[in-house]
């Protein structure tokens, strides 16, 4: 039987492998003289780094981008001969930094080309691929495979993550795949202890030595979604040097302990994971909006969440973020008032006086602290360390 993957969806590709066919490339797209030879010269060159010339291959096109053409051959092939070796991109990455701001995590489905298209250039302080929950158990192999093809194409400016599926549950396949596309982490979804994030670490450390990347480059965002996470959450936000952030999901953790969506039902949750995070010294970003329809619902739960001590929120369409990233991102008069807490402790501290007072009000050593990082918050902003 002939192998086939990809779809005739625009902007992805089909890909079979013919068996008991004498080795070759048939290309079919719609404008051949335009994009005949680009297509050709693309797979030529898969074919032959997977040393699979003596296949028989046909490419039909539906506007793929290059990458998408590549990683399709890659998954027929691999799925017609699995002991091929997976192609190992050369990706240059910035590393990057542990306490950046990262008010939004924007989802993306791992398995579809057209959604993934351009998802760079939305603003999104992280680009978040995901492999488990928006794409289904058949299209898991060719998906990862998608998706190290895409982190090696494009130029990413802003922190790029890959949520994996659980380790038992095809997510080492995930790891195996995607870190050769060396993201800036990982995020490990229905995490409900320590130990969970501890085997993903050494899952990390092993492939980070193997591919020849540098060891904890690889941060890992944890995701509580269940009654036990909730419940272990300190514990997950202190297991590893590598958590950065953990992550609230909110739909898995109702469905969890049988409650409806609500602000009352996921106080308790929320402040938990906020109070763990913070107590381990790590950001925590709240659950995604699910009402794409809803700006006003979006813009009130984004309050609440910064209100509660959230650093930031998950997103699930690009129209999204312009509501999530004003929620948490200082205002004008936020950053005054802090410069103006900072100027008095610097006075008082200048004329030997231990007490700093304000309009008439003492200020206490976590407040000054507090002003102090919402500046330096600001001031990574304004320097565009993230997009606005």
């Amino acid at each position: 039987m002939d192998v086939r993957v990809g779809s005739e969806a625009k902007g992805d590709c089909t890909v079979e492998v013919r068996r008991g066919r004498a080795g070759g490339i048939e290309v079919e797209t719609k404008n051949a003289e335009l994009l005949g030879d680009g297509l050709r010269a693309v797979a030529t060159e898969t074919i032959a780094a997977l040393e699979a010339e003596d296949l028989a291959i046909r490419v039909a096109d539906s506007g793929a981008l290059d990458y998408v053409v590549a990683a399709r051959i890659e998954a027929a092939v691999r799925e017609a001969r699995p002991e091929t070796e997976p192609i190992a991109p050369a990706v240059e990455r910035r590393a990057s930094p542990r306490d950046r701001p990262r008010r939004s995590r924007l989802y993306a489905p791992g398995n579809s080309p057209r959604l993934l298209a351009g998802i760079d250039i939305h603003g999104a302080d992280c680009v978040l691929f995901d492999l488990e929950d928006s794409v289904p158990p058949t299209e898991k192999a060719s998906a990862r495979i998608l998706v190290k093809h895409l982190l090696a194409s494009v130029p990413f400016k802003d922190e790029v993550w890959v949520r994996i599926n659980p380790l038992d549950g095809g997510g080492r396949d995930d790891l195996a795949e995607v870190l050769r596309g060396r993201p800036n982490g990982v995020c490990l979804p229905k995490a409900e202890s320590a130990e969970d994030v501890r085997r993903l670490v050494e899952e990390l450390s092993d492939l980070e030595a193997t591919l020849g990347i540098g060891h904890g480059a690889t941060w890992v965002m944890p995701i509580v979604e269940t009654a036990r996470g909730v419940l272990h959450s300190e514990e997950i936000a202190s297991a590893s040097d590598r958590v950065v952030m953990v992550a609230f999901g909110a739909e898995d953790f109702t469905r969890d302990i049988g409650a409806l969506r609500s602000d009352r039902s996921l106080h308790f949750a929320r402040s938990r994971i906020v109070a763990a995070s913070a107590a381990a010294e790590v950001q925590a970003s709240d659950t995604v909006y699910a009402d794409l329809e809803n700006d006003v619902g979006l813009a009130e739960e984004s309050a609440l969440a910064r209100e509660l001590g959230f650093d930031g929120k998950g997103a699930i369409n690009p129209r999204q973020l312009d509501s999530i990233h004003r929620a948490f991102s200082p205002t004008k008069e936020e950053l005054a008032y802090a410069r103006r807490v900072v100027e008095a402790a610097e006075e008082a501290e200048a004329i030997g006086s231990g007490a700093v007072a304000l309009d008439g009000k003492m200020i206490d050593r976590p407040v000054l602290e507090r002003a102090r990082r919402l500046i330096a918050y600001g001031e990574q902003l304004a320097e565009g360390e993230v997009a606005k």
